[in-house]
């Protein structure tokens, strides 16, 4: 962050609640503040360092308190699995869930927080997209956005906590809200709902929009070190050839980088012997 935050987010570290206090006090914006660099605002840096900081809720009560917008924080609480301030948050009265925008429930499955994700359910999040359908693997509500077999339109738009993804011609498009709400299912270990995408036309080898690995549905099975979506991956044509994005890596590579032998093993023996 900014310097100028350099001694309340010091003070937040070591749960120094009575100089954070003095801090806010002296200067009635500091809570509102944006940081042009690293977390955003302070409320932000508790709720992405709860683990690290010895008195989180107090510090962020103190933070909301003071005036701290409360929903972004919420978000990056979910993303960054920070039960505790999500459940603060929540129990203060910031919304679950907003209409049209990336909400808690979304970044809690972008990361695979399937824990944090059922907790957002359970408080009142609504699944808004066929993305957080797949995720949650809600086969019944996947298929509630399918008009017999069309997709309806409450099914998009593609979002992404890294916008620069999801370039503005396929946000809406069809076969693109497919493609990425099968990487999500894949993304959160739902089997049954990525087949269920499958069997509608999502395309397997497709680097979906939306994911900052610009890679396929294999890299995320692979990541999770998932056996049997891998298999099932491979036998319905998953190349592992194909590289991603992002540390342009195939199948093959991200399965040594995340040590998963098995999985090594496992696509070594769908990869042709070279010439």
């Amino acid at each position: 962050m900014d310097a100028e935050f350099g001694p309340a987010a010091a003070a937040i570290f070591v749960g120094d609640l009575d100089a954070l206090g003095e801090l806010l006090s002296a200067d009635p914006v500091l809570a509102r503040r944006r940081s042009s660099c690293s977390h955003p605002t302070l409320l932000q840096l508790v709720a992405c360092e709860e683990l690290n900081i010895a008195d989180p809720v107090g510090a962020a009560q103190r933070l909301v308190d003071a005036g701290a917008e409360t929903f972004l924080p919420l978000v990056a609480a979910a993303g960054c699995n920070s039960r505790a301030i999500v459940e603060f948050l929540l129990n203060s009265g910031t919304s679950v869930d907003r209409a049209d925008v990336w909400t808690p429930l979304d970044e809690a499955l972008y990361w695979s927080n399937r824990d944090m994700a059922a907790l957002l359910v359970a408080r009142g999040a609504e699944v808004r997209s066929l993305r957080a359908a797949a995720g949650l693997g809600a086969t019944e509500l996947v298929d509630g956005f399918f008009e017999n077999d069309s997709l309806s339109s409450s099914a998009g738009p593609i979002r992404s906590p890294f916008p620069e993804t999801v370039p503005k011609e396929v946000a809406n498009e069809h076969s693109a809200i497919i493609d990425n709400a099968f990487v999500m299912a894949v993304n959160n270990g739902c089997g049954e709902s990525a087949r269920q995408l499958y069997r509608r036309g999502a395309r397997v080898n497709a680097k979906a929009a939306g994911y900052h690995w610009h890679g396929t549905a294999l890299h995320a099975a692979v990541w999770r070190g998932d056996g049997a979506l891998v298999e099932w991956l491979l036998s319905v044509g998953a190349d592992p050839s194909i590289r991603d994005g992002l540390a342009h890596s195939d199948a093959l590579g991200w399965a040594a980088h995340h040590g998963h032998p098995a999985l090594v093993a496992q696509l070594a023996a769908h990869i042709p012997p070279a010439l």
